[in-house]
């Protein structure tokens, strides 16, 4: 019973590398999905892959739909847990020993527990950004995802906790990402889902949330429809201060 890395990429060369060295002694296997690399992405795991027997590459087309990207993934892996990396991603030194130690201790306990990890985004290095919770990445592999975008584990009655387990992202950083191409791709697949799911409020908090960056005023408006449809206090409050933030 061990742990398994999985993540799905795509034009990823400028990072890649960076991420599998971060993680790659930290489980035992990596799976790598890529879903349409029209840059140096695949040359670059194919020489992981040549290096580290523990590293496999799967190719998937890409359906605009990122919860079935990462459930095929989790098709590929061979172990009981697994840990969702991004290739944007970073594992630091500090963090490496603590994957295989939160596995171990809940196979010495005989439980299963979904675990948050703390998100650090980044920007030039430096982090500006801490997320505490909201961001599941270590679970029982035989998990699936939901929601096409803003992807989230469906976990059940399994407990949910946060670990202490720190990842570095730079995704945001508009130094190095095209933050309003980002945001765009993000916004149709957030349309697409609410055309059929048109009472979920965290689908509109995300929209407000992706909305923000290009037009104010709907990104409020988004924010009213998501306080309308919904009594959940936590997510009342992530609305709250979203709102809050673009004050």
């Amino acid at each position: 019973m061990g742990v398994s890395a999985a993540m799905i990429v795509k034009d990823s060369e400028r990072c890649i590398a960076r991420c599998i060295d971060s993680i790659v002694n930290s489980v035992d296997e990596i799976v790598i999905v890529d879903t349409g690399s029209t840059d140096a992405t695949i040359e670059i795991v194919k020489q992981y892959v040549q290096d580290y027997p523990h590293i496999r590459m799967y190719q998937y087309e890409w359906i605009n739909d990122f919860a079935a990207a990462r459930n095929y993934s989790l098709e590929q892996v061979t172990h009981d847990w697994v840990f969702i990396v991004d290739s944007d991603d970073v594992l630091p030194d500090t963090e490496q020993s603590k994957i295989r130690s939160y596995v171990q201790n809940q196979i010495d306990l005989g439980q299963e527990t979904v675990f948050d990890i703390i998100y650090d985004n980044t920007v030039a290095g430096e982090i500006v950004e801490v997320i505490p919770v909201g961001y599941v990445r270590l679970f029982p592999s035989r998990l699936r995802y939901v929601d096409r975008i803003h992807e989230q584990i469906s976990y059940g009655d399994i407990p949910r906790t946060s670990s202490d387990i720190h990842l570095l992202h730079d995704g945001y950083d508009i130094n190095l990402v095209d933050l309003k191409a980002k945001k765009k791709r993000n916004i149709d697949l957030l349309v697409a889902s609410l055309q059929s799911n048109q009472e979920n409020a965290r689908l509109w908090l995300h929209l407000a949330r992706e909305m923000s960056v290009l037009d104010l005023s709907k990104a409020l408006r988004y924010l009213d429809i998501a306080e309308s449809k919904t009594n959940n206090q936590e997510l009342l409050i992530l609305i709250h201060n979203e709102r809050a933030s673009l004050s």
